[in-house]
């Protein structure tokens, strides 16, 4: 039994699929409108034509692709109401999330935050400065209780950075960012949740008119 207990937590051949061709996408090497041809990505990965079509099936559910025509697919092309309304989202998910979060948050929560936080002040590059970014995001909600808010922030942040891979030349003044980020990260540790959530809100909204014209 356990040993079946075991399989079933094993990730499926076309789950593995999914999560390489995904990390394609969000990474930017796979360009909006790209098309799909199975054939020829089953051949490169050899695999199955079946296996490939199931996984692409689930990054279509997951937004990531989209149908054009009957048959093909593509790299989901993206336009300025797309990224108005993934940055809509993802500000009122991490501002709801991370209200919640402040208040459970425990020493080694905030302590990973802090982290999170120097290697931002000591990022040269600006990719990698970018990922960071998203990490210091994601650490604000990692405590929050709230499992299925914090798996559509997770699905939403998923989008997010791809949309950032696309537009990595829209990175605002560094000195702003960190200086918001500690804002951010003061009223956090305070457990002000009125005041984390409007911090957030601000934040992400100056950023959202940058990122939609340079994604496109």
């Amino acid at each position: 039994m356990g040993e079946i207990r075991s399989e079933l937590h094993q990730p499926t051949l076309s789950s593995r699929i999914a999560r390489h061709i995904e990390q394609l996408i969000l990474e930017g090497r796979l360009r909006p409108g790209a098309r799909l041809v199975e054939e020829q990505i089953a051949r490169q990965l050899g695999i199955s034509r079946a296996s490939l079509r199931e996984a692409i099936i689930g990054l279509e559910g997951a937004g990531l692709i989209a149908r054009e025509g009957r048959s093909t697919r593509v790299i989901r092309r993206l336009d300025q109401r797309d990224v108005a309304e993934l940055y809509e989202m993802w500000t009122i998910l991490e501002g709801e999330a991370a209200a919640m979060a402040c208040r459970d948050a425990t020493a080694a929560d905030q302590a990973a935050i802090t982290r999170v936080m120097k290697a931002m002040e000591q990022a040269n590059d600006r990719h990698a400065y970018h990922r960071l970014n998203l990490d210091f995001h994601q650490a604000l909600v990692a405590p929050c209780r709230n499992r299925r808010l914090v798996e559509s922030y997770d699905a939403c942040l998923k989008q997010v950075r791809w949309v950032w891979a696309l537009a990595i030349g829209a990175a605002g003044d560094p000195a702003v960012s960190r200086r918001e980020h500690r804002a951010i990260a003061a009223a956090y540790f305070a457990r002000d949740a009125e005041k984390t959530r409007a911090l957030i809100r601000a934040h992400l909204s100056e950023g959202a008119n940058r990122t939609i014209t340079a994604a496109l």
